[in-house]
C-alpha cells in the first residue's frame, strides 16, 4: 500500500495547524473526509484539500512534500506510525509525541519534540529554540525518546529535560541543557553561554570544551566512562557516523542547585 502523501500546493497565506494529520486521527477516513479536515489558524477557513494535493492510502506511513516553515505541529501527539517530511517544518514538530518516528529532510522551527515521552525525531538541518524543551502548559521538557539534529540548534536545547537523548551535530545556542532534571545531551559542535545552567542530574557531553564555563561546576579530572562507549555503539546502530571514545574530563554541577549533574568534555 502506498504512503498517504500531502503535497503542499504553494506557500500558504496563514500558518497551518497539521496536528490532525496523524495516523490515529486519519485511520478510517476516506479521501474526501481527510481533505475536509480544518488546518486553519485564523478566522479564514482552510481545509487540507485547499492547501494540499492528497494521494495514497497508508495512514501509518505519512509523507509531507514541499512543506515550509508555516507547516506547524507536524506529528504533534503522535502515538505510532512514521512521518517523512520532504521539506521544512514549522513550530512544535512532534510535540508531546508518545511513539513513532518523524524524519525531516530540511529544517524545523521552535520547540521540536517539546515534552515528548517517546519515539524518534530526526531533523537533517537546523532547528529553532527549545528543541526537546517545555510544551505549552507543561512543567517538564522532553520526558523520553530520541532527537537527532544534523545542523545547528537554537537557545535552550533540552530545557527542563527529564529523560531521553538529544544529539546536536552543529552548534547550540545559549543555555543548552538549561535547568535539566535528568537525561543526556550530546553536543558535537560549539555551545553558547550558560550551558548547563541549573542542571540537577543531567549529562551534557561536549566534543569540544565550551568557550564559556559556568563557575558553579567543579572539575573532577579526566576519567574513563564505559557508558559513553555504549552510547557510541548505540548511535552507530542508528546510522550515525559518530566517535565519542571513552575518556572525558568531568565537571560536576550545577552546584547552585542540586549539583548532581555533569559536563563531560571528551578527551
Amino acid at each position: 500500500m502506498s504512503a498517504l502523501c500531502f503535497e503542499l500546493k504553494g506557500r500558504p497565506e496563514q500558518r497551518l495547524d497539521l496536528s490532525s494529520l496523524v495516523p490515529a486521527r486519519l485511520d478510517g477516513l476516506n479521501r474526501k473526509q481527510i481533505e475536509a479536515l480544518s488546518i486553519a489558524t485564523t478566522r479564514e477557513a482552510l481545509s487540507v484539500g485547499d492547501a494540499f494535493k492528497v494521494k495514497g492510502k497508508d495512514v501509518q506511513n505519512l509523507h509531507f512534500i514541499d512543506t515550509d516553515d508555516r507547516c506547524d505541529k507536524i506529528g504533534a501527539k503522535l502515538t505510532g506510525g512514521e512521518i517523512v517530511v520532504e521539506g521544512d517544518a514549522g513550530i512544535l514538530l512532534g510535540a508531546q509525541m508518545k511513539r513513532g518516528k518523524i524524519a525531516v529532510q530540511g529544517s524545523a522551527g521552535v520547540s521540536v519534540g517539546a515534552t515528548m515521552t517517546g519515539g524518534e525525531i530526526s531533523v537533517r538541518r537546523d532547528v529553532g529554540d527549545q528543541a526537546g524543551g517545555v510544551a505549552f502548559g507543561e512543567t517538564f521538557g522532553m520526558k523520553g525518546g530520541f532527537i537527532s539534529i544534523g545542523g545547528d540548534a537554537g537557545a535552550l536545547v533540552g530545557e527542563r529535560l527529564r529523560r531521553g537523548l538529544i544529539v546536536v551535530g552543529g552548534k547550540a545556542g545559549e543555555y543548552a541543557g538549561g535547568r535539566m532534571v535528568a537525561g543526556t545531551i550530546v553536543l558535537r559542535g560549539s555551545a553558547g553561554r550558560y550551558a548547563g545552567y541549573g542542571n540537577r542530574r543531567g549529562s551534557l557531553i561536549f566534543a569540544d570544551k565550551p568557550r564559556h564555563l559556568l563557575p558553579t561546576y567543579v572539575d573532577s579530572g579526566v576519567m574513563e566512562f564505559d557508558y559513553i562507549r555504549l552510547l557510541e555503539t548505540w548511535l552507530r546502530g542508528q546510522g550515525m557516523r559518530i566517535r565519542l571514545g571513552g575518556r572525558a574530563r568531568r565537571l560536576m554541577g550545577d552546584m547552585a542547585v542540586l549539583g548532581k549533574g555533569e559536563m563531560l568534555i571528551l578527551d
